[in-house]
Formats: C-alpha cells, sequence, structure tokens
C-alpha cells in the first residue's frame, strides 16, 4: 500500500486521471472497513482515502477537457448536485471507519472529515460542510482536545464553512461557548474570525 500510495499521490499530482483511479481501486481492494477501532491499517485508510476524496472533487470541480479521459465510474459524479457528492462520499467514509453494522460518523477520522469540508467550501456546498461536522461534534465522546483533530475541525468550522455561510457572528458565538480548547488557543481561534470577519 504504500508503494502504491507513493505511484498514485505522483500520477494525480501529474494530472493521470487514469492511473489514479487505478491505483485508487487497488488500494481500496485492501483497504475494507476496520473488524476493530483502531487497527493496523487506520493509518493507510485515512491516506488513501483523502487521496480519494481530492482527487474526485478536483476531477469534479476541474474536469478535463476530453471528457472521455474520466474513467466512467467517475463520470456519474458529473451527473449529481455538489451538495448530493459530498453527502456520498461523507457516508462512503463513513463506512469504511466503522468497525460496526451501523455507520456512525463518530468513526470519521478529523483529518478525512476536515478534507470533507473543505472540499464541500470548494464545490460550493458548505451548508453539507457544515452539517457533517455538525454531526461529528455531537456524536464524538468529549476530549482534551489533543490527538483526535479536534482543534483542526474547529478550526475549519469557524474560519472556512460558516464564514462561506456569511455565519460570523455563529461562528464567534460558538468559540464563546467552546469547552474542550485551552484559553489561548481558543483565543487564537476568536482573533481569527475576528479578522477575516473585517475583512
Amino acid at each position: 500500500l504504500r508503494t502504491l500510495y507513493t505511484r498514485a499521490a505522483r500520477a494525480f499530482l501529474h494530472r493521470d486521471i487514469s492511473l489514479t483511479n487505478s491505483l485508487l481501486n487497488s488500494a481500496f481492494n485492501f483497504l475494507t472497513p476496520p473488524h476493530s477501532s483502531p487497527d493496523s491499517l487506520d493509518e493507510q485508510r485515512r491516506k488513501w482515502d483523502i487521496l480519494r476524496i481530492t482527487f474526485e472533487v478536483t476531477v469534479y470541480s476541474s474536469p478535463p477537457e476530453d471528457a472521455a479521459t474520466i474513467p466512467a465510474s467517475l463520470r456519474s459524479n458529473a451527473m449529481v448536485s455538489s451538495s448530493s457528492l459530498i453527502t456520498s462520499l461523507h457516508a462512503r467514509s463513513v463506512r469504511l471507519f466503522t468497525p460496526a453494522v451501523r455507520p456512525d460518523s463518530a468513526f470519521l477520522p478529523a483529518s478525512v472529515l476536515v478534507t470533507l469540508a473543505a472540499a464541500s467550501v470548494k464545490i460550493n456546498s458548505p451548508t453539507v460542510g457544515r452539517s457533517i461536522i455538525e454531526e461529528w461534534l455531537a456524536r464524538r465522546a468529549p476530549s482534551d482536545g489533543e490527538g483526535d483533530g479536534y482543534e483542526k475541525v474547529l478550526e475549519t468550522y469557524c474560519l472556512n464553512v460558516l464564514p462561506a455561510l456569511d455565519e460570523w457572528d455563529y461562528a464567534h458565538e460558538f468559540l464563546g461557548y467552546e469547552t474542550e480548547l485551552e484559553g489561548n488557543r481558543k483565543q487564537v481561534r476568536e482573533t481569527h474570525s475576528i479578522s477575516l470577519s473585517v475583512l
């Protein structure tokens, strides 16, 4: 998987859509949902899923001039709305990381969630980005904010997703009620939020 990933990342950077798609398909033949979480393939699942999301959203938002070069499995994406695409990618990712019959967004790694939320902003569907972040925040177990990517999720939520919805006041209010971040780190987020709202 590590060797394949290097090749896939290089193919993606060179806009070789067919090869990137082929290598992604090969990788996900091995990357099935875990029997328990975490397991030995967690890191590979995260890396590959982030690459897959980034690849599919890039093809969706900036398709090649020759549509025939788009693999058949990706052509159907072009037929759906941006919100439907993000919703579908999110559901697929949740299934990939859930070690149970019923998919649960609490198992979704923060880095994958951030990638999905950023993609929602990129293709003008921040409402879906907001929804999937709020679902994750509601489902995750409270922690000290360290290690699970909580701070990065909040940063994306308050500095990217909510601003895309013109929800500056809510972003500031949300940070005011947030209780897991240390005071100085929260203050930095609030300052960024206020500065961007002024701009």
